[in-house]
């Protein structure tokens, strides 16, 4: 594994020590064998709710959030449109009050203005209220973290609007903490534990709120599917459907997030084994369909692209679509524009890197997109 994926996962070895004891135990101590992802039993495929494209706001100029981990900091990038080159943030949080401590993926509820981090090596949620407000050495609103909460190394949290739920990453389960943990915080015990089961480790999660879908990110190369994610029970889950195989050109997969036309949009760190460069690749209505060893529609990947590894993604849905890419191997935040589009070995449209971003090396691993402001 890529020495950057690792350090951003938090595998330390006492890290690693405690994971291994907690899935013995889970288990009984057995190992079992590998479990075979994909297909859904016979069951049809759901017809999909379409993901609503969100209004533009005329005034909005965009913030953009990254969590730079190297140096435990978060910085917001104000017009976020079209922010470029070597840009001073508008705000940095960073201090003792924040509790940083290797912060991974983040995730933005825009329209509460609150902002959700997975602080992996304080084992801790962090959620941020009045998050385009704040400035400097400013604490959390709420904390989730303590015994009850079992969480053991959150690395990526995804939020269901629709239900009030958070998902949170905590390899090897995903943790669900409903809305009295979500108001409260601190020493909660989650509503339900799933149990993804992946043999090389969950590296991201993405959660498709107006379908009820949950997208997991498998580092063995696959991107898992749950249908009606919020009736899952605790316990081990199996996929309505699985995209893997040769054909999906999925290595190291680190983000997901979908476009505005319901596409699977997959950030890959890349595989040197299996000879598969790091890259973007887009997946036409895979992420509702049958899955399987689909190939992708476009794949952004070549000596242009300037990719290092690229990690935590999102998708600005409106207009033509622009992905957001957090690459700590480039220590750069690169934009690709015209989503519906773009493919091949081609330049980024925009990029924000240099000593003035407050980017370090292997520092931005997170980044989120409020585009209403």
């Amino acid at each position: 594994m890529d020495p950057i994926i690792s350090s951003k996962r938090g595998f330390t070895p006492v890290r690693l020590c405690v994971a291994v004891f907690c899935l013995l135990l889970a288990v009984g101590c057995v190992i079992s064998p590998r479990r075979t992802l994909g297909g859904g039993g016979g069951t049809p495929t759901p017809t999909p709710t379409p993901t609503p494209t969100p209004t533009p706001n005329p005034a909005a100029a965009g913030k953009l959030y990254v969590m730079n981990t190297t140096t435990n900091s978060l910085l917001r990038f104000d017009n976020a449109f079209t922010a470029n080159g070597n840009a001073t943030p508008a705000a940095t949080i960073f201090g003792t009050n924040t509790t940083f401590n290797s912060p991974n993926f983040i995730t933005l509820d825009a329209a509460n203005d609150r902002l959700y981090i997975a602080d992996t090596s304080d084992l801790s949620v962090l959620i941020y209220d009045n998050i385009s407000t704040k400035n400097g050495n400013v604490a959390p609103s709420r904390i989730i973290a303590g015994a009850a909460t079992t969480l053991i190394a959150p690395t990526d949290v995804a939020f269901d609007r629709v239900r009030n739920q958070l998902y949170v990453l905590d390899d090897p389960n995903i943790l669900v903490f409903g809305s009295t943990s979500l108001a409260t915080g601190r020493n909660v015990s989650p509503t339900r534990s799933l149990s993804t089961a992946f043999i090389a480790g969950a590296s991201a999660i993405f959660l498709d709120a107006a379908n009820d879908r949950l997208f997991a990110a498998d580092l063995d190369g696959a991107i898992a599917i749950y249908d009606n994610a919020s009736t899952l029970p605790t316990g081990a889950i199996n996929p309505s459907r699985t995209i893997q195989g040769a054909s999906t050109q999925l290595g190291n997969p680190e983000g997901i997030q979908l476009d505005g036309q319901g596409r699977l949009i997959v950030s890959n760190a890349g595989n040197t084994a299996a000879a598969i460069p790091s890259s973007i690749t887009i997946y036409s209505s895979a992420a509702i369909a049958n899955g399987g060893n689909v190939a992708p529609v476009a794949q952004i990947s070549g000596s242009n692209t300037g990719m290092s590894v690229p990690d935590q993604i999102v998708v600005d849905p409106t207009g033509t679509g622009t992905v957001y890419n957090a690459d700590p191997g480039a220590a750069r935040i690169a934009m690709f524009a015209n989503l519906n589009t773009a493919t091949g070995n081609i330049a980024p449209t925009r990029k924000i890197s240099g000593s003035s971003t407050g980017m370090t090396a292997s520092g931005p691993v997170g980044v989120a997109l409020d585009n209403t402001r």
